[in-house]
């Protein structure tokens, strides 16, 4: 396997990215963080092998769909992976994501242990070497709740 996953998150500022952003490096991934179509565009012709793109589905500054829809039409970005951040309760919004090109979804706001063994899959799926041990109890020092609403992963 090569390297661990480089990361690139396409979210409006907020709590949920930062913590997902503290959680992502505390387990070793490499993660650029964008909030605009043109810099997350950037960022994926930047990275040095396939990547996987962390994308709201609901972000105010994206069309998802056509972003997807020029991710898998570009062959410089051929094997990215795109995971789709979707709310919770919409099921649509799972539906349509998938439907646009998502390889997979994870809820918003994010549960760290689901989004984990997301990220593990998405990993091993591209040849890369996962980000430490599936679950965060496995590690030291680790959060102690998977929710971000715990506050677990925002004192620096």
């Amino acid at each position: 396997m090569t390297s661990k996953l480089n990361i690139v998150i396409v979210e409006e500022p907020c709590l949920s990215r930062n913590v997902m952003v503290k959680a992502l490096r505390a387990w070793g991934y490499a993660c650029t963080v964008v909030d605009d179509e043109d810099a997350a565009w950037a960022a994926l012709l930047a990275a040095t092998g396939p990547c996987l793109v962390l994308v709201d589905w609901h972000a105010d500054f994206l069309e998802c769909g056509e972003f997807f829809d020029r991710i898998r039409n570009s062959p410089a970005l051929n094997g990215t992976y795109i995971l789709s951040a979707v709310p919770r309760g919409f099921g649509r919004a799972i539906r349509e994501s998938v439907v646009a090109g998502a390889d997979d979804y994870v809820f918003r706001p994010y549960d760290l242990d689901e989004a984990r063994v997301r990220l593990h899959i998405a990993s091993r799926i591209l040849g890369h070497e996962p980000g430490g041990s599936v679950f965060a109890s496995e590690d030291a020092p680790s959060p102690q709740s998977p929710s971000f609403g715990e506050g677990a992963l925002l004192a620096d």
